[in-house]
């Protein structure tokens, strides 16, 4: 953010989004965000990325991964649909659609399949 905006900037994006933080439910990952370069995209290191925080969230016994997408970026969420995320709400954030330029954020959710041989109760 720092970098993009510069400190006088980019302060007070930090500090509002630090108020759209929410705390995990038992068992559940949440997945603050990825980055792929955009001269990179399309090359399949998205889903590589989602698949590895599905690994991170099984060897922890969770049985959720819950992520924030804005409106601003229907490519991501249609990659997170495509890895089986579901939309199960939409908060819509006009007082940031100036300062951070979205005006709604979708939580999406994901069941964590167990690893072969194991259940998620093994896991814990």
């Amino acid at each position: 953010m720092l970098r993009a905006y510069g400190l006088c900037r980019g302060l007070p994006r930090i500090a509002v989004l630090a108020l759209l933080e929410r705390t995990p439910e038992p068992g559940e990952l949440v997945m603050d965000g990825i980055a792929v370069d955009p001269a990179h995209r399309g090359a399949g290191i998205g889903s590589l990325l989602l698949a590895q925080i599905a690994a991170v969230a099984a060897e922890h016994g969770c049985s959720r991964i819950r992520l924030d997408v804005i409106d601003v970026n229907p490519r991501a969420r249609a990659l997170y649909e495509r890895h089986g995320f579901s939309a199960v709400r939409t908060e819509q954030t006009p007082y940031l659609e100036r300062l951070m330029g979205f005006g709604s954020v979708t939580t999406m959710h994901r069941a964590v399949e167990a690893r072969p041989g194991h259940t998620l109760e093994q896991q814990r």
